[in-house]
Formats: structure tokens, C-alpha cells, sequence
């Protein structure tokens, strides 16, 4: 039987606080487990899954474009040892010397596929794209920002002067009544 984790575990596993996790579940259409008393429960799969999209926030992926990634992430994660925890970077729990050198031989063969090649430098362009993209509408709202600060200085000086008036005005009235 599999090890089940609760929520906290999962939580403490991964670094991802348990409402992100639920969130994702949501957001992602992940079908997480339950038990008898209808509580979540995750498997090392599961942990598997959340930190490689931890990685992919990490790298600056919408959900949307993981939601996407997901039927990858799966099969990917289907066909390598169910004991093994695998991130997309390739850190990997302890394993069995046995069941080591069978993944050793599927990672370079994985590493050598044409495919696999080319979807990781899509997914790089991807990456760089989404924070090229970001770092330009960063920069776009900081100057439109500024824009709007200086307006905003303009008119309380301009609402200053105007009050100063007035009560100039106002002062010369009373002295002449």
C-alpha cells in the first residue's frame, strides 16, 4: 500500500502552504484522494506533482499554461519508479542502488530523445517570453505610475495656491468691513 500523507505532511513536504495547495487543486483540475472521513490525503505522487509546479510558478508560469503541462508532468511522472520522487530539475529522494541505475539509463535516454529536447527549449523560450513580457509591463506601470504621481503633486500644489488666495481675499474683506 501506498504512503498516504495528510495535508500538513504534504504541506511541510513540499513548502507549499496547505491553501495554495487546495488552490491549485481547484484551479489545476488535480484529483487528490480522500478518505473514508472525506479528507484529503497525498500520495508520493502527489508530492511529486505539486513541486513540479512549484517549479513552474517558480519559473514564472501562469496556471493556465501548467493546467496545459499537466498530462506531461503525469506521464512523465507514470513512467518512472513509483518510490522515486522526481523534481523537474532532477533532484531525486534515495532510492535503491537496483532501482537507481534503471532510472540513471530512462534519464539518459529521456535527455537524448529529439522530443523531450525540443519541449524543454520551447519551454525555456516560453519562460524567458512570459518574463520579458512581465518585466516590460513592470516598466510601463512604473512610468504611468510616476505620470500619475506627478499629476497628483500638481493639482495639490495648484489647490494649495488656490486656498492661499482665497483666504488672502477673504483676510483683506474682513479688514475692510
Amino acid at each position: 500500500m501506498e504512503t498516504r500523507y495528510t495535508v500538513r505532511q504534504a504541506a511541510e513536504m513540499t513548502g507549499i502552504k496547505a491553501y495554495v495547495m487546495r488552490y491549485w487543486e481547484d484551479e489545476l483540475d488535480l484529483h487528490i484522494q480522500r478518505n473514508e472521513l472525506g479528507h484529503r490525503y497525498y500520495t508520493g505522487s502527489d508530492i511529486q506533482l505539486f513541486m513540479n509546479i512549484k517549479e513552474l510558478k517558480k519559473r514564472g508560469l501562469q496556471l493556465r499554461a501548467i493546467r496545459d503541462l499537466i498530462p506531461q508532468i503525469l506521464y512523465t511522472a507514470a513512467n518512472t519508479d513509483k518510490n522515486n520522487i522526481q523534481l523537474l530539475e532532477g533532484e531525486t529522494e534515495e532510492i535503491s542502488s537496483q532501482d537507481s541505475s534503471n532510472i540513471t539509463e530512462k534519464a539518459e535516454e529521456n535527455v537524448t530523445d529529439p522530443k523531450i529536447l525540443e519541449f524543454q527549449a520551447i519551454l525555456e523560450r516560453l519562460i524567458t517570453q512570459e518574463i520579458r513580457s512581465k518585466n516590460e509591463d513592470e516598466e510601463r506601470f512604473r512610468s504611468l505610475d510616476l505620470a500619475i504621481r506627478k499629476q497628483q503633486m500638481a493639482r495639490r500644489e495648484i489647490a494649495a495656491a488656490l486656498s492661499d488666495k482665497r483666504s488672502t481675499r477673504e483676510t483683506r474683506i474682513h479688514k475692510n468691513i
